[in-house]
């Protein structure tokens, strides 16, 4: 699984879930919004097998983190990475932290 992680740009004005969902929408990709509590919701585009998880914050979305699960996962990279350049975000691969990995190696 790939996994991006999709924050603001600097100084980009506050972005709701709809705002996603159009973007989404506008690039061919129409997601199914599921809400998980007021402060987390879940985006998803099943024929990418892509989701993503999404934290608000006053009714704003702080940052979304997106599982893509097919095995060529380029084409969701480039509708994720074209919705958030298009509302003022930006979608990099999430390196999260190697929790296994206590002494750094990558082996």
């Amino acid at each position: 699984m790939t996994e991006l992680l999709a924050l603001p740009d600097w100084n980009t004005p506050p972005r709701t879930i709809d705002d996603w969902m159009a973007a989404l929408a506008a690039l061919g990709h129409p997601a199914i919004l599921a809400r998980e509590s007021p402060g987390v919701a879940w985006l998803e585009v099943a024929p990418l097998r892509l989701r993503g998880y999404a934290v608000i914050e006053s009714g704003h979305v702080a940052a979304i983190n997106f599982e893509l699960n097919d095995p060529d996962p380029t084409p969701a990279v480039k509708v994720v990475e074209a919705a958030a350049h298009s509302i003022g975000w930006e979608a990099d691969a999430d390196e999260g932290d190697d929790e296994d990995d206590e002494d750094g190696d990558d082996d």
